[in-house]
């Protein structure tokens, strides 16, 4: 048998928990829990890809690639004058 496992949310996330099932958009605070778990799941693996492009760049800019910042810059304002 599974033991639940019951949490105070405080006055602020519980009425938030109740306004979205109050509103339909959840059946029930399990529901909104595991929502919440899957945008947390989602959001941590955006930002594993965030960090790893990262990464990338900054190896090929170790490596002798990339474009200097001012022929960046340059490019943009030539593409989108109103930049400037």
């Amino acid at each position: 048998m599974t033991e639940m496992i019951h949490a105070e949310l405080g006055p602020d996330l519980e009425a938030i928990v109740l306004n979205l099932i109050e509103s339909g958009k959840y059946s029930s605070r399990a529901q909104v829990l595991r929502d919440s778990e899957e945008l947390k799941d989602w959001r941590e693996a955006q930002l594993r890809a965030f960090d790893a492009s990262i990464e990338r760049g900054l190896a090929e800019i170790k490596a002798g690639g990339g474009v200097p910042a001012e022929d960046a810059f340059e490019r943009l304002f030539k593409k989108y004058p109103d930049l400037r």
